[in-house]
């Protein structure tokens, strides 16, 4: 699977579920907070963040999530 689509997945799995325990841990380590609900300009936030990181813990993100 690509890198884009790993964090389109991790995206719609955090919009969808942005009070679970993998959603609010991905958004604390990339952004430092966790929301209760995700906005376009969070969402753009994680992104970014997802972007950022080494391959590996995008995988471990990805993991989190499925």
């Amino acid at each position: 699977m690509s890198k884009n689509s790993k964090i389109n997945t991790i995206i719609n799995f955090i919009t969808k579920h942005p009070e679970s325990v993998a959603s609010r841990r991905i958004c604390r380590e990339l952004l430092g907070e966790a929301r209760n609900r995700i906005d376009a300009e969070f969402a753009e936030e994680l992104v970014n963040g997802l972007n950022k990181v080494d391959d590996q813990r995008l995988e471990t993100y990805y993991y989190l999530i499925r």
